[in-house]
């Protein structure tokens, strides 16, 4: 989507006030992936920001809050909707019956506290593999929002977990700047600077339809749960962090299942 200059300074203020406000108050991704002996998967993805958006209220300019993207966020579905039909009430044209039937196996809603915006919630249908790396090119940066694709690798019986692709490198940082085609122009270490001020954490939950057979390979972040279920626990900071020290953290992570 294609922002124009009063929507950058807009969205380059709105990153200055969140900044602030996310140093006081966390916000927590919760994804749980289930995985089917069939070889596909399914996921799901709740992010709550009521803490963060209860301070923004009372600190951002009525100029901002007034903005319609900051307002969209109170016109989310309330109930659980298609991606398919979410963009055609935007007025978004899809021809492509194969992409239709993909946003079509894939809803979101937002959540609501007394009747305030606190958040969103995405879910997906059992997809292959064909239709994850599909469904990555239609909906790009979003997707990864909805899944972490370090835990994509699965082919009916072992989960292989590529733990590089859960840091964030220097591209992906950059990547938070970009708007279209074009990178802004803050430079990593301002990046890193806003970002380090972000509390943010993600709690992803891998479950499998047949038991754990065995896990090979150690890493602080990975956690045996339960016979069907492991934990990948991440907070922003250590992503970020090239240099975090680590107790365990082996390259590979091999989940396999009877």
């Amino acid at each position: 989507m294609a922002i124009n200059m009063k929507q950058s300074n807009i969205l380059k203020t709105l990153l200055l006030f969140l900044s602030g406000i996310f140093a006081l108050h966390s916000c927590s991704i919760a994804t749980t992936n289930h995985y089917y002996p069939d070889k596909r998967m399914s996921f799901a993805a709740d992010m709550d920001m009521s803490q963060a958006l209860d301070m923004m209220k009372g600190m951002m300019p009525d100029s901002l809050k007034q903005e319609g993207d900051f307002m969209k966020m109170q016109n989310y579905p309330r109930e659980w909707r298609t991606l398919y039909d979410i963009q055609k009430e935007e007025g978004k044209s899809m021809t492509n019956p194969d992409s239709i039937r993909l946003m079509k196996k894939v809803q979101m809603k937002g959540n609501f506290k007394a009747d305030q915006f606190s958040g969103f919630s995405v879910k997906s249908e059992p997809l292959s593999q064909t239709e994850l790396g599909a469904l990555g090119a239609l909906m790009g940066k979003d997707a990864a929002m909805m899944n972490n694709t370090a835990f994509n690798d699965w082919d009916g019986k072992t989960l292989k977990i590529d733990t590089g692709k859960l840091m964030m490198s220097e591209e992906d940082m950059q990547n938070i700047f970009k708007i279209g085609d074009k990178a802004e122009g803050a430079d990593k270490a301002q990046i890193q600077s806003m970002l380090g001020m972000f509390q943010i954490d993600f709690d992803n939950k891998l479950t499998f339809d047949k038991k754990i057979k065995s896990i090979k390979g150690q890493h602080d972040w990975v956690t045996k749960v339960d016979d069907k279920t492991v934990n990948v626990r991440i907070n922003l900071q250590e992503m970020m962090d090239q240099d975090h020290q680590f107790k365990h953290q082996d390259k590979e992570i091999l989940i396999e299942t009877e």
